[in-house]
């Protein structure tokens, strides 16, 4: 089983592995923590922002990286950023933590340019693999304790991303085989501008 730094390491590699052949993106980094990958994509020549929720990170990323650009912004209350202002948007496992997500993608659909890419990773589920939590693990890994308030099949994913104007392009599994893979790693492409909210609102 793979460590969850591991799991770490393999995504930010696909992500750097996705953006190694594009020139001159400007690119938005949510959940940026310290700043690591902003200063990374900023040596190779992209125009790198960061956002995090926790004020303290932020900080710390102004600190190390002055010459990057980072701001304290919640994803759910809006992305201080234009529309049509990034290439791309990575959000390397957030979407499981996020409250509505209706209002996190449809922000991330408003600020991309048409023909942007949305990369993200989040923990993955399928009926094998949940029948198997649900049998052996259901307790801890459902702990309602836990951060992780969202649980995405592909399916599930494909439709909350196509229903706002994206296109998967790319998936790939980290970690285990296929049907028990810990994590997705998926590239969208956003095919048109379009903001929808949940049905399920009230």
């Amino acid at each position: 089983m793979s460590s969850p730094e591991e799991i770490q390491r393999i995504r930010l590699q696909y992500f750097l592995d996705f953006i190694r052949d594009k020139k001159d993106c400007r690119i938005l980094d949510i959940g940026c923590q310290s700043g690591d990958l902003c200063h990374e994509l900023t040596q190779n020549g992209h125009e790198a922002y960061g956002v995090d929720v926790v004020e303290e990170l932020i900080a710390e990323a102004h600190r190390r990286f002055p010459q990057n650009n980072f701001k304290c912004a919640d994803c759910e209350n809006g992305l201080p950023f234009e529309n049509n202002f990034f290439d791309v948007v990575w959000a390397g496992d957030i979407i499981e933590h996020i409250h509505f997500t209706d209002v996190f993608t449809n922000e991330i659909n408003r600020v991309l340019k048409i023909g942007g890419f949305f990369v993200l990773s989040t923990p993955m589920h399928n009926r094998l693999k949940n029948i198997i939590i649900s049998l052996c693990r259901f307790e801890k890994h459902f702990d309602p304790e836990f951060p992780h308030l969202r649980f995405y099949t592909l399916n599930s994913l494909k439709n909350v991303l196509e229903k706002r104007g994206f296109n998967i392009e790319e998936v790939r599994y980290i970690g285990r085989i296929k049907p028990l893979a810990n994590s997705m790693f998926v590239i969208s492409r956003k095919l048109e501008d379009r903001m929808v909210m949940s049905q399920h609102r009230f």
